[in-house]
C-alpha cells in the first residue's frame, strides 16, 4: 500500500535530459547527496528519476551528514503561560561550520517568551513574535541553525495575527555572508471583521507594505494552523463555511500576492460525519487532505484516508491511500496525527513524544519532548552556513522575488 503512486520512468523527460539519464542511479544518489541543500529544488527538475531518489527513505540521513544540513520539525506547545518550540529530527548532525549549532533551538533570541509562527522553505529562515502580552509585539527574523536573529519593523500589531507565511529564495551559492531573500505575508483581522487585511514584508525593502484585502470571514482561517507550502503557494484549511456548511482549502501565492480557494473532494466535504478530523499537508511538494474518521465496529476502528492534488490548476483531488490505524493505536495508545513526512510515513505525537511511522512496517524513531500538548508542528531543513540576514545591498529593482521550487 502506497500513499504516493510507484516511481515509474517518464521517457520524454528523461530523454529531455540525456546526461541524467545515461547516469546508473547509485551514482545519481551518491551525486545528489552532495548537492547543497537548497540546490536539491532545482535537481528534482532536471527528471523524474532524479526527483524519486530526493525522496527515497535513505536519501535524507545521508544527505544531512554530507551536505553539512539538519532536516526535522520544531513542535511548539505552552507551559506556565509560555510557548516553548523544541527541535526533533531522526538525523543526527554536526556542526562542521563555525557558529552552527549542534542543538537546535530559539534560545539566542532577545526576548525569553517568543512565539515561532512561521518557517520558510529555503535558508534555514523562521520568523518569530514577541508573546509576552504586557510588552509590545516585536517581530524576529532568525536562522536557528547559525542562532542569527535581527529585529523586523512591525507591522499593524493592533490588529490581530489569523495567519502568518514565509517563503525565502534559495540560496545562490555565494557562500557565508551572502543575504537572505525573503518574504513576509501576515494577515490580520480589521476592526469590521469582514475580510483578512495583508501585509507583506520584503526583504530586500525591509519594510511592510498594504497589499490587497482578501474578502473572506478572518474566523475561518485557524490562528494557530502552520502555512502548508505546495506547488508555489501557501495553504491553510478552512473552517466550515457558516452558510454553506462547505469547507475548503485557502491558497496564497506570495509572488504574485493571488488567492483562490480549493474546494475539498465531494465525497469528504459532504460525508455526514461531524466528528471526522481533517487536516492538510504535503507530500514530495504535492497538497495532500488527510481525513481521519471512525468506522462503526465494536473496538470503534479509525481509519485514516489520503487524498492528493492530481491536478492543481483545475483544483482536482484523487483517493491515494485507505489505512486502519487499530494497529497504531494498539502499539502506540492515543497519537495525533500531525504531518506526512513521505509517501508511506507520518509524523506524529503523544503525551511528551514524538514520533515517526511507517504505515508498512511499524514505528521508525521515537523523541521524548518537554510538552504535555504540542499545539503547532514546523518542518524545518536548514543548511549550517551563516547568511545575512537583512536588506540585499543592491537589490534589483526590476526583478520579482521568486521563492523557489518545492523541497
Amino acid at each position: 500500500m502506497s500513499l504516493l503512486p510507484e516511481r515509474r520512468s517518464n521517457v520524454n523527460d528523461d530523454e529531455a535530459n540525456g546526461g541524467a539519464r545515461s547516469l546508473p542511479e547509485d551514482q545519481v544518489f551518491e551525486l545528489l547527496t552532495r548537492v547543497p541543500l537548497d540546490g536539491l529544488a532545482a535537481c528534482r527538475v532536471v527528471s523524474t528519476r532524479w526527483r524519486s531518489i530526493t525522496y527515497e527513505p535513505a536519501f535524507a540521513p545521508l544527505h544531512c551528514r554530507r551536505a553539512a544540513a539538519v532536516s526535522g520539525y520544531f513542535v511548539q506547545g505552552m507551559a506556565r503561560n509560555r510557548y516553548r518550540a523544541d527541535f526533533v529530527s531522526m538525523h543526527a548532525h554536526a556542526a562542521p561550520v563555525p557558529g552552527a549549532a549542534t542543538v537546535l533551538s530559539l534560545d539566542f533570541l532577545p526576548s525569553a517568551h517568543v512565539r515561532l509562527v512561521a518557517v520558510a522553505a529555503h535558508r534555514g529562515l523562521a520568523c518569530c513574535v514577541e508573546a509576552d502580552t504586557r510588552r509590545r509585539p516585536c517581530y524576529y527574523v532568525c536562522k536557528p541553525a547559525t542562532r542569527q536573529w535581527r529585529a523586523l519593523p512591525n507591522p499593524r500589531v493592533r490588529f490581530r495575527t489569523a495567519a502568518t507565511a514565509m517563503a525565502a529564495r534559495p540560496c545562490s551559492g555565494a557562500g557565508a555572508g551572502s543575504a537572505a531573500e525573503f518574504k513576509i505575508v501576515r494577515f490580520s483581522i480589521p476592526a469590521l471583521r469582514d475580510r483578512l487585511r495583508c501585509e507583506v514584508f520584503d526583504s530586500r525593502r525591509f519594510a511592510w507594505r498594504r497589499a490587497a484585502d482578501v474578502p473572506l470571514c478572518p474566523e475561518s482561517v485557524h490562528p494557530s494552523a502552520p502555512a502548508v507550502r505546495a506547488h508555489g503557494a501557501m495553504h491553510w484549511l478552512r473552517w466550515h463555511d457558516q452558510e454553506t456548511a462547505a469547507q475548503d482549502v485557502f491558497a496564497f501565492d506570495l509572488r504574485s500576492e493571488a488567492w483562490r480557494l480549493i474546494p475539498l473532494p465531494r465525497e469528504v466535504d459532504g460525508r455526514d460525519h461531524p466528528w471526522a478530523r481533517k487536516q492538510i499537508s504535503a507530500v514530495e511538494g504535492r497538497l495532500c487532505l488527510l481525513v481521519t474518521t471512525e468506522v462503526a465496529t465494536a473496538a470503534d476502528e479509525e481509519v485514516l484516508e489520503v487524498w492528493e492534488m492530481a491536478s492543481y490548476a483545475e483544483g482536482r483531488w484523487e483517493k491515494k491511500m485507505t489505512v486502519s490505524l487499530k494497529s497504531l493505536h494498539a502499539q502506540e495508545g492515543t497519537v495525533i496525527l500531525q504531518h506526512l513526512c513521505s509517501s508511506d510515513v507520518a509524523f506524529l505525537h503523544s503525551f511528551c513524544r514524538v514520533m515517526w511511522y511507517d504505515f508498512m512496517r511499524g514505528k521508525m524513531a521515537e523523541v521524548k519532548v518537554n510538552h504535555v500538548g504540542i499545539q503547532e508542528v514546523f518542518k524545518y531543513e536548514s543548511d549550517l552556513i551563516p547568511c545575512e540576514l537583512g536588506k540585499a545591498r543592491h537589490p534589483p529593482a526590476s526583478t520579482p522575488f521568486q521563492g523557489g521550487s518545492e523541497g
